[in-house]
């Protein structure tokens, strides 16, 4: 998989969650992944989250398909509902 980001938004990200985005590719090489749709749609494109454990906590990365490679949204600690979706599988 290849992965990209906007470095701006990287250090937006690294500012208000503490981590970086490119994080965000740990959480693919979870097996126990779990890829979500997100509910909301910016500019036209579908969103996902995808939900996975990284350094033993679980996260949540937002990222759209675009041109063949995952563009990591954001990455951030998973809130309680997604942690529930994760451990029911």
């Amino acid at each position: 998989m290849e992965f990209e980001y906007d470095p701006g938004k990287d250090a937006s990200n690294r500012t208000k969650h503490g981590v970086s985005l490119a994080a965000g590719e740990a959480l693919f090489a979870d097996p126990d992944r779990l890829i979500l749709p997100s509910i909301r749609k910016i500019e036209g494109e579908e969103r996902f989250k995808v939900v996975a454990r990284w350094q033993d906590k679980l996260h949540t990365a937002v990222f759209v398909w675009r041109d063949g490679r995952i563009r990591l949204i954001s990455v951030r600690r998973s809130n309680d509902g997604e942690e529930r979706a994760y451990h029911s599988g």
